[in-house]
């Protein structure tokens, strides 16, 4: 096998087991959960310096459940382009509001599409 076909098969193995284990976690976590709007108050970086390659940005996040305003004690995931204020939809605990969770079904479906195209393309490569 070549090398590229080599790695599309390990992308889409990494994006198969990414997608199924935020499946997982949206299946154990389903009617526990609770969707909302928040805003963004605190933003961290993995790389601090102005450097955009191979950086993330977490967030906590501020948003109204059960009545009162929360801070979420831990932090998600957030778009690179993302600023403190930035509205953004996110789920927290129902019996915990300030743990919130950074699954959701557009990553879950993200990875089973790139999953499946690394697959086709592989096969194509293979073939041909």
């Amino acid at each position: 096998m070549e090398r590229d076909v080599i790695v599309l098969y390990i992308i889409a193995g990494v994006s198969f087991s990414f997608a199924l284990f935020n499946c997982i976690l949206f299946a154990i976590k389903h009617g526990k959960t609770m969707k909302t709007k928040g805003t963004i108050v605190s933003i961290k970086s993995t790389n601090p310096t102005n450097e955009n390659w191979r950086n993330a940005k977490f967030a906590k996040v501020s948003y109204l459940a059960g009545g009162r305003n929360i801070v979420s004690k831990n932090r998600i995931q957030v778009p690179f382009a993302s600023r403190i204020g930035t509205p953004l939809t996110i789920r927290y605990d129902r019996n915990q509001p300030e743990k919130i969770y950074g699954y959701s079904m557009k990553r879950i479906i993200a990875g089973f599409l790139i999953g499946t195209g690394s697959v086709m393309i592989a096969v194509f490569m293979q073939i041909h």
